[in-house]
């Protein structure tokens, strides 16, 4: 397990939490997405693969035009 660069306290763990992007009166969320937690200072972080594919589905989900939208991670890669 990692130390948190941030605090060097905590150990970062693999939770699944949702994140969210804004643009223009739109809301687009991704739940389940993985990602590390320090479980001391609660600071998050993605991996480069993860915040790739997450980046692509907000510019999906956000150029779409729906005033808001939702996909689950797992179901991302089929659609």
């Amino acid at each position: 397990m990692m130390r948190c660069e941030r605090c060097g306290h905590g150990d970062r763990r693999p939770e699944r939490r949702a994140r969210l992007a804004e643009r223009a009166n739109q809301t687009a969320v991704v739940v389940e997405v993985p990602v590390e937690v320090c479980m001391s200072c609660g600071q998050v972080w993605l991996s480069m693969d993860v915040a790739k594919r997450l980046d692509a589905l907000f510019d999906r989900l956000l150029d779409s035009g729906a005033e808001s939208s939702q996909i689950h991670w797992e179901n991302s890669r089929a659609t």
